[in-house]
């Protein structure tokens, strides 16, 4: 079975067995060849004795690399040399042939080509194959599915089934196909469905499930009704006859994320694990308060992504909690900004400072909503890289510095940009990052001080090098250094330059997955100690790179920023295998593996889930907010990690940006245009939904009460009327 974390892990080390033999660097090359679509290059690796189906680290070998890219010649040449065409990767249990048809590129000639390739050669999983062929209407590959073989009897039932209004050309190729019985389901013991167990919620209905388990059985109770047996039907897919119930479990790298629920007389429902049982609001205890340098005064400098210490805390000055962009009632001034940037703004003075990419003769834009795709964009166009200064007061351009001009090394994600990482400046250097143009130093004049290349900046898929989504680490300044994480494809590294100088002060490799987190510092007894958020959480020494501590597990893609306060360093993530909460005090030392479902003395508290996915928490007046892409909030007491209290958005959203608090309010915008003020405390209270009616996919600035919102090609000065202010 598939169902654990135990069995994905010993998957993966039975794969990769096979890869035994030759070197690291020469089962590298043979990836790299097989995604590049190189026959030549695979067949001399592998006459050199390289194995064919040698596997990467998530059991990926080079037929599965080389059927996503299409690459024809390539996969020919691996199944004539006995490549294993039913080998799933381990992380989302894919196989050669699933890949192509789901994953693979958009040439249908040579994906109908690879796919004959593939049955041809054993490929067992024809019923996906003939599934594709009658999605896409395509007779040629309906045909080599069932010419294939028998396809599993359930399947072709299902496929018959929906044959109504079928082309009469691929009706008559279905009713030809052969069936064979389908495999008997499998037999779990007690222990087996452990990881069923738990409380799933609607994703958007307020349907839940209790899941547990008695003797060998799992029990199964709706909406709080009475428990129902479950008898296993396939694997992973649970039964009531009677109830009219089905719940298939679904999860990747082993694990179990959410049910897929049938009911009578219902649509079926996606229902996620519930990442929190919330206590209620006598459960916060009212301790601990974010350390935000000058929070007494009011807040005049946003230095970095989220402000001082990315705090996200902007007190002191009321900020608005409605107004109407359309109108302009509340809108200090709005200024278009050229080209395209996710880029947080940050202030220093009288001062906005933005960067953006501007692309040469093309059309910029960003797709927005829920989504778990994550198709690159290809700008194969002259970029221009730019820095730009506004006045904080009227929105008058200060000036425009640009860092650099050429064609991107990197595609980027559908939702990101060439200029997704936020500047940082301590008042008198300002210092940024791009994917190609590299780290820039400049004064706050925007003339450029130093500035070095460093490369392409390829952050992306972990599990493949060529889906490029890109780079997004902003910049970090400790006293006179600035320290960039740099977690890509290529080789990843954290390094610190001189402020001053420009001149490289240390630099530390890294093992871990591509990433788009920024470091934070923690104060401790022994020193300050350099978190970095990553596939494996460390900490260093910001003076020297030394390594100091490790803390694991950890999701494998990893966006949010350390949060600092109440003397802890607060750590999230929310992708497979583990989306984790980490409460960490420093004096932390050595390698750490952590159970975060049952604690550890390494860890003040921790949750096994409930991190979230893309946005940085944020950790205000003793409560530890966490924000989900999806469109809940989950309240945590900071002090005890204990849920306070969980709720759904009014309206919904897909969050991106991470949240800001202003004198006991929270502000989050949405990828969809909305941005939520809440009352900031132990209970759900949500005060004003403002229509911004463009992405928000920064996170806000503040200064002085005025919220700087930047949509992809907008910044935005959002401020309470003037009379308002001089009345108070």
């Amino acid at each position: 079975m598939r169902a654990t974390r135990k069995t994905f892990l010993l998957s993966i080390l039975l794969v990769l067995a096979v890869s035994t033999g030759a070197s690291a660097d020469d089962r590298q090359a043979l990836f790299d060849a097989a995604r590049a679509g190189d026959v030549d290059q695979v067949r001399s690796l592998i006459g050199a004795g390289v194995a064919v189906d040698s596997a990467d680290k998530y059991g990926t070998t080079a037929l599965a690399m080389a059927a996503r890219g299409g690459h024809t010649a390539v996969v020919r040449f691996l199944l004539e040399s006995d490549a294993d065409p039913n080998l799933e990767e381990g992380f989302y249990g894919t196989s050669p042939l699933t890949l192509l048809l789901f994953m693979g590129g958009d040439d249908e000639s040579s994906t109908v080509e690879i796919a004959k390739l593939l049955l041809e050669h054993g490929a067992d999983d024809r019923a996906q194959a003939l599934g594709a062929g009658i999605q896409r209407q395509n007779l040629e590959l309906v045909r080599a599915a069932v010419e294939s073989g028998p396809i599993l009897e359930s399947m072709l039932a299902r496929f018959r089934a929906g044959a109504r209004n079928m082309d009469p050309a691929l009706k008559e190729i279905l009713d030809s196909a052969e069936s064979r019985p389908d495999p008997p389901p499998p037999v779990y013991t007690a222990d087996d469905l452990e990881p069923f167990v738990g409380r799933f919620e609607g994703f958007a209905t307020s349907t839940f499930i209790e899941v547990s388990v008695k003797s060998d059985r799992l029990l199964a109770a709706v909406d709080g009704g009475e428990p129902q047996e479950l008898e296993v039907t396939a694997e992973r897919t649970f039964r009531n006859q009677e109830a009219g119930l089905t719940a298939t479990f679904f999860g990747r790298a082993g694990t179990i994320e959410g049910i897929q629920l049938m009911l009578p007389g219902a649509a079926p429902q996606s229902l996620r694990r519930s990442v929190a049982e919330p206590m209620g609001a006598e459960a916060f205890s009212g301790a601990g308060e974010a350390v935000v340098p000058g929070a007494s005064a009011p807040t005049v400098n946003w230095p970095a992504f989220r402000g001082a210490g990315a705090a996200g805390i902007g007190d002191g000055v009321d900020a608005p909690v409605e107004w109407d962009l359309e109108s302009g009632d509340g809108i200090l001034w709005s200024v278009d900004v050229p080209g395209l940037g996710n880029s947080s703004p940050v202030v220093w003075g009288d001062a906005v400072f933005l960067t953006t990419a501007v692309a040469k003769g093309a059309e910029q834009k960003i797709r927005t909503g829920l989504t778990g795709a994550g198709d690159p964009v290809d700008e194969s166009v002259e970029h221009r890289w730019l820095v730009l200064a506004f006045d904080k007061k009227t929105g008058r351009q200060l000036w425009e510095t640009e860092v650099g001009r050429a064609v991107p090394l990197t595609k980027r994600h559908f939702k990101a940009t060439q200029a997704n990482s936020t500047p940082v400046t301590d008042g008198e250097h300002l210092v940024v990052v791009f994917p190609t143009a590299g780290l820039a130093c400049l004064g706050l004049d925007g003339e450029i001080h130093w500035q070095h290349e460093l490369g392409s900046l390829n952050a992306g898929a972990f599990t493949d090098p060529t889906i490029e989504w890109g780079f997004a680490s902003s910049p970090f300044l400790y006293g006179s250094t600035v320290i960039q994480q740099v977690d890509v494809h290529g080789g990843q590294y954290i390094a610190a330059w001189d402020l001053g100088s420009g001149d490289k002060v240390w630099r530390t490799e890294r093992q871990v997955a591509p990433s788009w987190a920024t470091p934070n510092v923690l104060p401790g007894p022994e020193g300050d100690e350099l978190v970095v958020n990553g596939s494996t959480i460390h900490g260093y020494d910001p003076k020297s790179g030394e390594e100091l501590w490790s803390l694991a597990p950890n999701s494998e893609l990893v966006i949010a920023t350390p949060v600092i306060g109440n003397g802890r360093a607060y750590i999230s993530a929310g992708y497979p295998p583990v989306k984790p909460i980490y409460a960490i005090e420093p004096g932390l030392r050595g390698a750490h593996e952590v159970d975060p479902r049952a604690g550890d003395e390494a860890v003040a508290w921790s949750h096994g889930i409930g991190g979230a996915y893309m946005p940085t928490p944020l950790l205000y007046r003793g409560i530890f907010y966490i924000v989900h892409h999806n469109g809940r909030i989950v309240a945590y007491d900071a002090a005890s990690g204990v849920a306070i209290y969980k709720s759904r958005f009014s309206k919904g959203g897909t969050f991106t940006g991470s949240p800001v608090a202003v004198n006991g309010k929270l502000y989050m915008g949405t990828e969809e245009g909305r941005l939520y003020v809440l009352m900031a405390g132990p209970k759900y209270q949500e005060l004003a939904v403002n229509e911004i009616q463009e992405p928000l996919m920064a996170t806000p600035a503040v200064s002085e009460g005025v919220l700087f919102l930047r949509t992809p090609s907008r910044l935005i000065a959002v401020a309470r009327p003037q009379n308002e202010e001089e009345a108070r």
